[in-house]
């Protein structure tokens, strides 16, 4: 059982290997700002939509529930989340007062998700104009289920299993792992688990199947305390380093029976 690297935060990344069967649940980006409060205007988020509708034709308007407490009353209230989707309704594009996000269950690659988010980007200083990028994060969901499961022991790294190993599975209801880690250039962040069917730690991002699973969601991101400006922020560099790192991190987790299972030529 072969295994790409020994370090998964800060050794060397290896060359993608296409997997024809991805086990890939969902990818998401994002950009956060300071808050923006016109972006609660249509007319305003209307010059947005106008520069990415060619790619994101339909369009609807949601609203998150923010909770917060400035005094002794808690507070609720309903933000603005603006949804743009491409034609197979294959991508989404999210804008709220602070921050963008692009996300998938259609990923065909690094170079395809870059290309994307620059051009979101490029839209949003066209049209909102933000001044500063407080964050930016990528994120990779993978979910193993189905026949696979039952071999996860020949997939994956022991220590990544821990206590889920074949004298107990009969006996686990669910497990949930996290690792917060420094990369060269980014925060890691990684949880994963075993999930009883119609059950998931993200609703949004994996939504719940009707068996059980395994999963492996990776955050590579940083937050930045000083002022980054939005129009010379080298976002195609920043992203190539974190996905970089997220892919590194997978292929630490897994060894070349995952790839195999998944269609990779290895």
């Amino acid at each position: 059982m072969s295994f790409s690297t020994a370090d998964p935060f800060t050794g060397p990344v290896p060359s993608s290997v296409y997997l024809a069967a991805s086990p890939l649940a969902g990818v998401l980006v994002q950009i956060s700002f300071p808050e923006i409060l016109s972006i609660a205007d249509k007319f305003f988020v209307g010059r947005f939509q106008e520069q990415i509708r060619k790619d994101y034709p339909y369009s609807e308007l949601e609203h998150n529930l923010s909770v917060s407490a400035p005094s002794d009353t808690l507070m609720m209230d309903k933000v603005p989340n603006w949804r743009f989707f491409d034609k197979n309704y294959f991508w989404r594009v999210s804008l709220t007062t602070k921050f963008v996000t692009i996300e998938t269950r259609a990923y065909s690659g690094r170079t395809d998700l870059i290309e994307r988010v620059i051009r979101i980007a490029l839209a949003l200083s066209d049209s909102v104009t933000p001044n500063i990028v407080t964050r930016i994060g990528v994120r990779y969901v993978d979910r193993i289920c189905g026949e696979p499961l039952s071999r996860i022991t020949n997939l994956v790294r022991p220590e990544i299993l821990g206590i889920y190993s074949p004298n107990s599975f009969k006996r686990i209801e669910r497990t949930l792992n996290e690792v917060f880690a420094k990369t060269e250039t980014a925060s890691l962040v990684s949880r994963w688990g075993y999930m009883p069917s119609d059950q998931s730690h993200n609703i949004d991002l994996m939504p719940p199947i009707n068996a059980p699973s395994w999963f492996l969601d990776t955050d590579v991101f940083n937050n930045y305390d000083t002022s980054v400006e939005f129009n010379s922020f080298d976002f195609k560099s920043t992203l190539t380093d974190f996905t970089s790192r997220a892919y590194g991190f997978f292929r630490w987790v897994v060894n070349d029976n995952f790839l195999r299972t998944y269609g990779g030529q290895v």
